[in-house]
């Protein structure tokens, strides 16, 4: 068994990659390293698509007031012609 990149000390000082399947050997179990990279792209991916989310949040806020607003009008608008017409 050897290290390999893996660094000396924090929560991987306790794993080992086996020579003869590379496996990632942990006290927890063995995975395949590719699925370590996996875990890794899956959180980095989620952080950037939870960054796009809260920008683009952000910038229609303002129309979404708007557009709240606009309702309102339109239903109040709604609201006096079916008075008037009797409706």
């Amino acid at each position: 068994m050897y290290r390999g990149y893996m660094p000396p000390t924090g929560p991987w000082s306790e794993c080992r990659i086996s020579r003869e399947d590379n496996l990632l050997l942990t006290p927890w179990g063995n995975v395949k390293p590719s699925d370590v990279q996996l875990v890794h792209r899956y959180k980095w991916s989620a952080k950037k698509s939870e960054q796009m989310y809260q920008s683009l949040k952000k910038q229609t806020s303002s129309h979404d007031k708007y557009l709240f607003e606009l309702q309102d009008k339109l239903l109040d608008i709604i609201g006096d012609l079916s008075r008037e017409t009797g409706s």
